[in-house]
């Protein structure tokens, strides 16, 4: 379980000051359990210990790691891993082993067993070197689904190019730089094909039609892995010859028309207003994760006011819910919710169905590397962390389960994708990222991501003047203020 300990950074009324002014309204603050004469600490629940977090999360792998091929189990469903696994979760897992140069010889496996996934020209079915979900055999992977997606696919490019760099110049880097290679055309049809100019989502490896809805939505996920596949594949064939499409097509991603914004007061205090981006279905990931593949000095000022900003207003949300954590996808039903995320930052231009049902802490996990290890404000997200740990039911021997519904009844299974985004918050592979575009010639990340200007009403977006919400008091949780 993860280690517990009070805070004496907060008072009632030091953080007040601090943070809130006269703000705060007094009804919702004597409703979270605060009076007016209490000096105690305001933040005095428990708290994750870092390593320790690391370490519980990281026995996922002990048992979810299909050994013929190393790629990950999708999930671990009531303590028993699923006989699937996904290109998310394999990218998660690539990462997680760059991150220790000593597990080389797993990351020489597993860039092998990609190199076995990828199928091209086999009539009928073509998947154009892309992955789709696999079942996984005694012996290897073959394909569950003939659906495949350019947005999942993205991420595990940008990994892959992540081993490229690691181990430049040997058999596995060698590897690493063919699985790219053999992307390279299905990228290039699935751009020129789209009618709407955007990378598609989806495509069908029957027919290789592809989904009509691009991507055309910054916050419509993992929006920094579709940066890298815009800059380092699109161009130099004879289906798309000219590299700056791609980049053309990422500036369209990014402009005032992709980057929707929205202004709303919070829940828990009085005449504060929160400016935000909005994301596709208000589902937490699609801001966060993409953090895991970003230098944190790479944000653009007005990026990371914009996802301080959401972050704010998710945790002011789940304050007044009275929940552990912040909705984002989850495990639901023997499945995996993906719009299961907040309202209020869903575009409305973009709207799919969005469900606030379940509380989660990957993307509160990821949201971490915003700020620095010593901040304040990472050590309240280590407070909500700490207050879902706490819940009955919530932790398993393998990781914290991946989702808790609003009476506090944890869903009983974990997610290789969540898993992955809980174990990486200090990675530093984002800089091998950076350096293999640079070193092909192609735009960093640094530059891509340093392109994004968020703005409200035509003017940046200007962070909260106030610390994150601070977690509620254990005994007062799914007991929402009404």
């Amino acid at each position: 379980m993860p280690k517990a300990c009070g805070s004496d950074r907060w008072t009632r009324r030091q953080f007040l000051k601090a943070g809130l002014g006269s703000a705060l309204v007094a009804g919702a603050c004597s409703d979270l359990g605060f009076e007016d004469d209490e000096e105690t600490s305001l933040f005095d629940g428990p708290k994750i210990d870092e390593e320790e977090f690391l370490a519980l999360n990281g026995r996922y792998y002990d048992v979810g790691i299909h050994q013929p091929t190393q790629f990950p189990h999708s999930a671990i469903v009531g303590g028993i891993p699923v006989a699937e696994s996904d290109p998310i979760s394999i990218a998660f897992r690539l990462q997680y082993l760059l991150d220790d140069m000593r597990r080389a010889d797993q990351v020489d496996r597993l860039v092998t067993s990609l190199l076995g996934a990828q199928i091209s020209d086999r009539p009928p079915r073509n998947f154009r070197n892309m992955l789709p979900r696999l079942a996984l055999t005694d012996s290897g992977s073959e394909p569950a689904t003939l659906e495949y997606s350019f947005t999942d696919n993205a991420l595990l490019s940008s990994r892959v190019a992540m081993a490229a760099q690691a181990f430049k110049g040997t058999a596995t880097g060698d590897n690493a730089l063919t699985f790219l290679d053999r992307q390279k055309l299905g990228y290039n049809q699935a751009l020129n094909g789209a009618q709407s100019g955007f990378l598609p989502t989806f495509a069908h490896a029957g027919l290789f039609g592809v989904d009509p809805q691009g991507l055309d939505l910054l916050f419509g996920g993992y929006y920094a892995s579709v940066a890298f596949v815009l800059a380092y594949f699109i161009g130099d064939t004879q289906i798309i010859a000219d590299p700056t499409r791609g980049l053309d097509t990422w500036s369209a991603m990014i402009n005032a028309q992709a980057t929707f914004s929205d202004q709303f007061p919070a829940s828990t205090t009085g005449p504060l207003n929160i400016e935000s981006p909005l994301s596709r279905n208000g589902s937490a990931y699609q801001y966060f994760h993409s953090l895991l593949g970003i230098e944190p000095e790479a944000l653009s000022p007005t990026l990371s006011n914009g996802l301080y900003n959401a972050l704010f207003s998710y945790l002011d949300a789940a304050t007044y819910d009275r929940l552990p954590g912040i909705y984002s996808a989850s495990p639901h039903e023997g499945g995996f919710l993906l719009d299961n995320g907040l309202n209020r930052l869903a575009a409305r231009q973009r709207r799919q169905a969005s469900q606030e049902l379940f509380a989660t802490i990957d993307a509160l996990a990821a949201a971490m590397r915003l700020f620095p290890e010593d901040s304040d404000n990472r050590e309240i997200i280590r407070g909500w962390i700490g207050l879902y740990g706490n819940v009955d039911g919530a932790v398993s021997r393998y990781g914290y389960y991946g989702g808790i519904d609003k009476e506090g009844t944890a869903v009983g299974s974990i997610y290789a994708r969540q898993n992955g985004a809980m174990i990486l918050f200090n990675t530093e592979t984002p800089a091998l990222l950076n350096a293999f575009l640079a070193e092909h010639g192609r735009p960093s990340m640094r530059e891509l991501i340093g392109q994004i200007t968020l703005t409200h009403m035509g003017e940046p977006i200007e962070r909260v003047a106030s610390h994150l919400p601070v977690p509620p008091r254990y005994e007062r949780l799914f007991t929402p203020i009404r």
